[in-house]
């Protein structure tokens, strides 16, 4: 489910983190909201490590295509840096028994990195800060997918 999540705010208090994502899905409903947001709260927080790739920053590297850019890795455990990556979740790993990895692109001047977070127990809001059941999302998640999926075979024809 989350894949295009853009990562919006990240704050860390203690054992605590928050998560605030900008998700894709309200483009589908009626009416359209753009920049839906929802919240996680995430406890048993131990570790939060991002490493991300910035782009060199001289003319040469600057010429080239962005694919072919040259970058310096970065790690930062500041979520106050982590805030201004544009990191945006496109899939993640789980690691029995509390590790995840978030894998991200950018769309700001770096090329994608890894959020690496410990979690126990989570729970999730909608932008008005009402709870959101894990079935809820997968609800969202199916229609946004569903929508996809509808577009593909549309261009097929």
């Amino acid at each position: 489910m989350f894949h295009d999540f853009e990562i919006k705010s990240v704050s860390k208090d203690g054992e605590a983190l928050t998560l605030d994502f900008v998700i894709p899905w309200g483009q589908l409903w009626n009416p359209v909201v753009l920049e839906y947001q929802i919240k996680i709260e995430l406890s048993g927080c131990r570790n939060l490590l991002c490493e991300y790739f910035l782009f060199k920053d001289d003319e040469a590297n600057k010429s080239k295509p962005l694919a072919l850019r040259e970058t310096e890795k970065r790690v930062t455990s500041d979520p106050q840096t982590m805030n201004k990556l544009g990191l945006e979740v496109q899939s993640y790993t789980y690691t029995p028994p509390d590790t995840y990895v978030l894998h991200c692109n950018s769309s700001k001047e770096i090329a994608g990195g890894e959020l690496t977070l410990t979690a126990t127990d989570y729970r999730i809001f909608n932008d008005n800060g009402e709870p959101l059941t894990l079935d809820q999302l997968k609800q969202y998640a199916t229609q946004w997918w569903d929508s996809i999926k509808e577009m593909w075979d549309e261009q097929k024809k």
